[in-house]
């Protein structure tokens, strides 16, 4: 038996052997190849460090002949190998013969960035470098982002050209999962995106340029699972879902899209209520009053959004109330004024139904610490900073429109400059002084920061547009330094501006225009914060009762204020229309012309009568005849007599329309 087994232990023997034969072949030529790169990249190559690289590349691969066992490794035993070892680790990664691991890339930071550059990818860096400089990256950032790309096509194991905005989510994912398995001892304390704040930032600089040289065709993976119209109204009864499609379709042709995600949510909100309580509703045309008066009673108590981070207990403002339903409001009414099929047979909702709208007086800062503000902000280091604070103060820009200055924003008009603000909330542009200051901080930042393309957007940082955050930002940082308490916000910068200008006597013509404002009722809202006009007033008034206090009550009589009060146009028109309306007719007396005549009003010259006193005369001539008062009853006659004739010779006489007859005459 042992000699029938001769034959094939023999043979086993001599294919092991050969298999050895190959790896060690395969190794020896794989150290070659690797020390004459190094060799080839410029390191050193004197006898005693080329014999160092030899001795870690032979000792690596003689306690892992696979170098892929070396993976199954922990973190900790991987570190265990010496530099020497290391390097020529590295040397696989680059060459893609092994994929890094993504705990070894956390942990132990492989730097190959020199590496990288002198063997084999130095075209790639040559071309990352110029375009993140293009960018305005830093040298420093720049080489921690090309170190981050190695890796990424270590541990993807491609070239930059094969890359895909799935493999950098992937990897980022990847990285994120083995933090989270790593022991304490490797966490970092300033954490970002659940990764440390450094990879995090190196990773969105390397999407940036990727993205800038083509590699990326979007920032961005196109996620096939996104949320459609479809999925998220899946839940409600296609008859409804497919009127409210069909209703959105038909608002996008005169919406914006963000106006329209905000109907489509609004909508949302009712009908997926209403499929979860009243079941029975599976058509537009089934929905009656009480699911209305029901669903704003739901309303009335239904809590926030959990992102809003409102304390608990709290409910939804009137505001958002109100336009959850006038959404639904305007949905019931427009599907039954365009009749469509399924429509409700008559109305379910009423102006009544929408709750009242709070008015509040927009918040400003006062003069102190508006000038507190405009002077922190000349202050500030950073230069974004200073031109986000100075420019949203002194133009009074909405934040949006700040950020969607374009580099031809500055327009000379004869002997000055003018700000073109481009379409924004009100759909036109406008233009409005640009103050010396603005323009210094504007000419500025377009020098450090010159555009790629001509009419580019302003305010661009690496290539890409500045976020709405980075203002708020810059706002809340200024407000700090300058000690302004409370909550300071872009738009209360505008409503300072406003406040600022109607207080010091601009016309609210010129006011709307800087503001953009399409009426005037807009601007009016700031009119109720500085109405000179009542604190004058009051001020007069609030003066003659300190003088009054201040003096003994019998002096105080004697010395009663002689200036009137003023008073405002509509009081005074009607103290007038009081004293000159008569019972049987008006008096047309000039204002400040004395009376002479103390009882008889119908004998004066400014008296003035119409037809439509006529009963009244007639019943006053009969009072003076059955009182024997001829001389009163001759008056009257002369009256209606020449009533009579004026009656005749124009029958379209009319009288006045805004007075009050039947009153009895003072006479």
């Amino acid at each position: 038996m042992n000699k029938l087994l001769l034959p094939e232990m023999a043979s086993m023997l001599e294919s092991s052997q050969e298999t050895a034969s190959e790896i060690a072949l395969d190794h020896a030529c794989l150290v070659a190849e690797y020390m004459s790169c190094m060799v080839a990249a410029g390191y050193s190559t004197s006898l005693e460090l080329t014999r160092e690289r030899r001795q870690g590349a032979w000792k690596f691969l003689d306690r892992f002949p696979d170098p892929r066992d070396w993976l199954r490794l922990s973190v900790d035993e991987q570190l265990r190998c010496t530099r020497q070892e290391r390097n020529f680790v590295h040397y696989l990664f680059l060459r893609r013969i092994l994929p890094m691991p993504a705990a070894y890339i956390l942990v132990a930071r492989p730097h190959m960035n020199d590496m990288g550059r002198r063997l084999m990818e130095r075209e790639t860096y040559e071309h990352y470098h110029k375009m993140a400089c293009r960018l305005g990256y830093a040298e420093p950032g720049i080489r921690r982002q090309f170190q981050s790309l190695l890796c990424l096509m270590a541990w993807a194991q491609r070239p930059i050209d094969s890359l895909t905005v799935a493999d950098l989510d992937a990897f980022i994912d990847d990285l994120k999962s083995a933090y989270q398995r790593l022991d304490d001892r490797w966490h970092k304390q300033s954490v970002r995106g659940e990764l440390p704040s450094a990879w995090n930032c190196e990773l969105v600089g390397v999407r940036n340029v990727l993205y800038r040289l083509g590699v990326f065709p979007q920032m961005t993976r196109i996620r096939q699972g996104e949320l459609t119209f479809e999925k998220q109204w899946r839940g409600i009864p296609p008859d409804i879902s497919g009127t409210v499609h069909r209703y959105l379709q038909q608002l996008a042709l005169s919406f914006r899209p963000g106006t329209l995600t905000q109907e489509k949510s609004r909508l949302f909100q009712f009908f997926s209520w209403l499929a979860e309580t009243m079941l029975e509703v599976t058509a537009i045309n089934l929905i009656k009053r009480r699911h209305i008066e029901a669903f704003k009673e739901y309303l009335r108590w239904a809590s926030p959004h959990p992102r809003f981070h409102r304390p608990q207990g709290s409910t939804l403002s009137s505001a958002t109330r109100y336009k959850v339903l006038s959404a639904l409001h305007h949905f019931l009414e427009r599907i039954t004024e365009w009749r469509w099929p399924g429509a409700p047979d008559r109305p379910l909702m009423f102006d009544q139904d929408l709750p009242p709208l709070e008015q509040p007086l927009p918040r400003f800062l006062d003069d102190v610490n508006a000038a507190r503000f405009l002077e922190a902000a000349r202050k500030d280091t950073d230069l974004f900073t200073r031109v986000c604070g100075v420019t949203l103060m002194l133009t009074g820009l909405r934040k949006s429109e700040f950020l969607d200055l374009t580099t031809d924003c500055i327009v000379q008009i004869g002997e000055s400059h003018w700000l073109r603000v481009p379409l924004g909330k009100t759909y036109r542009d406008r233009f409005i002084p640009l103050h010396p200051e603005v323009k210094q901080l504007l000419d500025e930042w377009t020098a450090k920061h010159p555009p790629e393309k001509p009419y580019d957007f302003l305010f661009t940082r690496y290539g890409r547009r500045i976020s709405r955050g980075k203002v708020d930002l810059a706002v809340r940082r200024i407000a700090e330094e300058a000690g302004i308490p409370g909550r300071v916000t872009p738009h209360r910068l505008r409503h300072t501006l406003a406040t600022l200008a109607i207080n010091r006597g601009m016309p609210l013509e010129n006011i709307a225009a800087i503001l953009g404002h399409r009426t005037l009722a807009m601007t009016l809202v700031y009119a109720r914060i500085g109405n000179r006009t009542v604190q004058q007033e009051y001020s007069i008034v609030s003066r003659q009762l300190e003088q009054l206090c201040r003096q003994p009550p019998a002096e105080a009589e004697q010395s009663m204020p002689v200036t009137p009060v003023p008073e405002g146009a509509k009081m005074r028109r009607l103290r007038q229309e009081h004293w000159r309306m008569l019972g049987n007719g008006y008096c047309t007396r000039p204002e400040g012309v004395r009376c002479e005549y103390e009882t008889i009003c119908e004998t004066c010259p400014c008296f003035s009568t119409t037809i439509d006193f006529l009963p009244i005369l007639q019943k006053q001539r009969r009072d003076a005849e059955d009182k024997g008062q001829e001389y009163r009853a001759q008056i009257f006659t002369r009256l209606i007599n020449s009533m009579k004739g004026a009656d005749e010779n124009n029958p379209q006489l009319t009288p006045f329309p805004d007075r009050i007859n039947g009153c009895e005459s003072h006479g």
